[in-house]
């Protein structure tokens, strides 16, 4: 009887490690889905060291049956995921605000280097004659992102590059002259829109809202844009969030010639 009631126990045991091994391993596995899950959408390493953390604690309370402790770590988990996929959300609302997309090469991309230097020339020329005369612009040249919200936004052209149709377009008073001239290829697709001004605390103060508009658009997308201001006739252009200021004709040739993309 007694021999019997032994076996009976060691079975118990084997059937509790068993059970107990099989609880930590879905534990384990459910801890390292949801952990692989959320760094990739969040691409964030601290999560990584969270999730093990996680993971010791929960094999901890499996081995020693902390029952509160287990409720306690389901809560914390749950409010760690749920603000984890918050922030992805956040985020991922925050980088399709513009509607962004690859660009797909429309019947007016620039093809040769023939063409992208004739582009090339009629920018500078245009600029230099603005720069000259003191007149505000805004040019920017798209680039690999499409910049269909702006151009709906803004007076359809659909027409050549030409100095005379920029200088038109920016002459003080008229009703493209503070807008943005968007480029495509070598066509101009639209006139007087207008982007959201960037918010970066650390813009010199002598920047206008010419110049913010135009660091604003480089924030959103990979658009080249090429600045005159209106007080003092500086030329500069932004990319990827930053302004260089002050640029010559040449300086400026140089830049175009590196931005500007032959599909």
């Amino acid at each position: 009887m007694g021999e019997n009631l032994i076996n009976i126990g060691m079975i118990n045991d084997q059937t509790n490690y068993i059970k107990l091994a099989i609880e930590l391993g879905i534990f384990i596995l459910i801890v390292i889905i949801i952990a692989a899950f959320i760094y990739k959408k969040t691409k964030r390493s601290k999560t990584v060291v969270i999730s093990i953390l996680y993971l010791i604690a929960g094999i901890a309370v499996c081995i020693l049956d902390l029952n509160i402790l287990k409720y306690a770590l389901l809560v914390v988990g749950t409010i760690i995921s749920t603000n984890c996929l918050l922030v992805t959300n956040q985020e991922q609302r925050t980088n399709s605000r513009t509607h962004v997309a690859p660009v797909k090469v429309p019947k007016n991309a620039l093809t040769d280097e023939g063409a992208k230097e004739k582009l090339i020339e009629t920018l500078v020329a245009a600029t230099a004659y603005l720069s000259s005369r003191k007149i505000g612009a805004i040019i920017t040249i798209e680039k690999t992102q499409n910049l269909n919200t702006y151009i709906e936004k803004g007076v359809k052209l659909d027409a050549e590059v030409t100095v005379e149709l920029l200088k038109t377009i920016f002459f003080p008073n008229t009703a493209l002259h503070d807008g943005a001239v968007i480029i495509r290829g070598n066509r101009i697709m639209c006139a007087g829109t207008f982007y959201t001004p960037s918010d970066k605390p650390d813009i010199s103060s002598e920047l206008g809202s010419r110049h913010r508009a135009a660091i604003g658009i480089s924030e959103d997308s990979d658009a080249f844009t090429v600045v005159v201001s209106e007080e003092s006739g500086k030329i500069s252009t932004t990319l990827g969030g930053t302004i260089t200021r002050e640029l010559s004709e040449e300086a400026l040739r140089l830049s175009l010639t590196n931005h500007i993309i032959i599909q």
